[in-house]
């Protein structure tokens, strides 16, 4: 699973951890920070690939801040979170910290992170980000994160492929019928040489799949604290990633749990990948040479076009002795200059509107503008709760043997709706 992925149960136990909501953070914090203004702040990051964009830009924060002193600490994914939750426990969370969507709810409805809305007086605008973004880091009408960056979902493709099985390349506004037709002729062609229409992760990674056909046929995860897994349309949004596997246009779950679909996919063994633009640098790292025999399109789009946003956000501890230099710190780092330069780097799409030009300049064979457009034309927003962590991180043992043919998908769906309801009601 991509960055964005879960940490396991033991993060649920920040619900017991005994940090409710204070006093202090039913009041938003004024960023009054200044020219003048002296503290010291600690900043905590996962990824060692934006060491280089966060060096760069605390430089800049320093020449408008020269009394504020940062000190950062990175860690592994996994370490980060559960270092995260130790210091949540022991109220010593980093002054500044990177927060994703899965977890957003759980720290903010225990206290733990300051509500931002006057972060505005600093310069932040919501409207120069997505508004899927703005409402992934906004909880109970408050806003607790400004967003850092975004993924979308599209379809890499291998034009190589397409052309010696004689099948034509997908084009802008194709449907499910369109992508299910070209990876069924191309399975076909391809089985004696053990090359599928298409390869991607549906052994339980939703935000690459199945999270986006649910959107697409009409459906939802959540919706008013209650799961849509047993909603219709949302279990058309299922269904088809089963009917695509059992006619062989889809890779089975056992397949790609053996391999991995991106490595199917630069291995031409898959002429088809669905996944995040997170992978385009490694893809093309991994086909360097060889850019252009691919490419990258829009999803496909059922009764509508959509696609599953996500991305990280700045957030706050509720418990920093110095917010106003926090808010200020946040500010800077979530600011277009700022944004301008994580561009640059190539490292992740800049969720400040207008400034991913130069990310997607990193990829010139490739329509990687498709992943930026989608943000603001057709996401939805990725589904979480107060414990995403309870309920998604289940998601595989239900659907994993539906999309394998071993049980019919509707009954998995809604033993799954009714898993998930029991998870969330014990949320309240």
């Amino acid at each position: 699973m991509d960055r964005r992925g879960f940490i396991g149960a033991a993060l649920a136990a920040l619900a017991v951890a005994g940090c409710s909501s204070s006093e202090e953070n039913e009041s938003d914090v004024s960023p009054s920070a200044d020219s003048k203004t002296s503290a010291e702040l600690t900043l905590a990051y996962w990824d060692k690939n934006q060491t280089k964009t966060i060096e760069q830009n605390l430089k800049s924060f320093a020449k408008k801040y020269p009394n504020i002193k940062i000190k950062t600490n990175l860690a592994g994914f996994k370490d980060y979170w559960n270092k995260l939750r130790t210091q949540a426990q022991g109220n010593e969370l980093p002054d500044v910290f990177w927060m994703n969507g899965p977890n957003i709810q759980l720290y903010a409805a225990n206290g733990m992170l300051a509500p931002i809305d006057k972060i505005t007086g600093a310069g932040v605008k919501w409207s120069n980000y997505p508004k899927a973004l703005v409402d992934l880091y906004t909880f109970e009408g408050k806003h607790y994160g400004v967003p850092k960056d975004f993924d979308t979902i599209g379809v890499f493709y291998n034009k190589k492929i397409f052309k010696e099985a004689g099948v034509e390349a997908p084009t802008a506004g194709w449907t499910w019928d369109d992508f299910h037709d070209k990876a069924k002729k191309i399975s076909d062609w391809g089985k004696s040489k053990g090359i599928y229409g298409c390869a991607t992760t549906i052994n339980g990674d939703g935000q690459d799949t199945y999270y986006n056909t649910i959107a697409q046929a009409g459906g939802y995860v959540i919706k008013d604290h209650a799961s849509g897994f047993g909603d219709p349309k949302s279990i058309e949004g299922l269904q088809c990633w089963a009917d695509w596997v059992k006619d062989g246009s889809v890779a089975s779950p056992k397949v790609v749990t053996d391999t991995k679909p991106s490595q199917m996919f630069t291995s031409g063994k898959s002429a088809m990948f669905w996944t995040g633009d997170w992978t385009a640098s490694e893809l093309a790292e991994e086909l360097k040479g060889q850019e252009g025999d691919y490419d990258v399109i829009d999803l496909p789009k059922k009764a509508k076009q959509a696609t599953i946003i996500h991305g990280l956000g700045w957030v706050a501890s509720a418990k920093s002795e110095n917010k106003a230099a926090a808010l200020a710190l946040i500010a800077h780092m979530s600011g277009k200059e700022s944004q301008k330069v994580e561009a640059k780097n190539g490292t992740a799409i800049p969720a400040f509107n207008g400034t991913q030009s130069a990310w997607v300049k990193n990829f010139p064979k490739w329509n990687c503008k498709m992943f930026v457009d989608a943000a603001t034309r057709y996401a939805v927003t990725y589904p979480v709760s107060q414990n995403t962590d309870s309920w998604a991180n289940r998601e595989a043992d239900f659907l994993t043997p539906a999309f394998g043919g071993e049980t019919p998908v509707s009954e998995a769906a809604k033993k799954l709706a009714a898993f998930m309801n029991d998870a969330l009601g014990k949320e309240k």
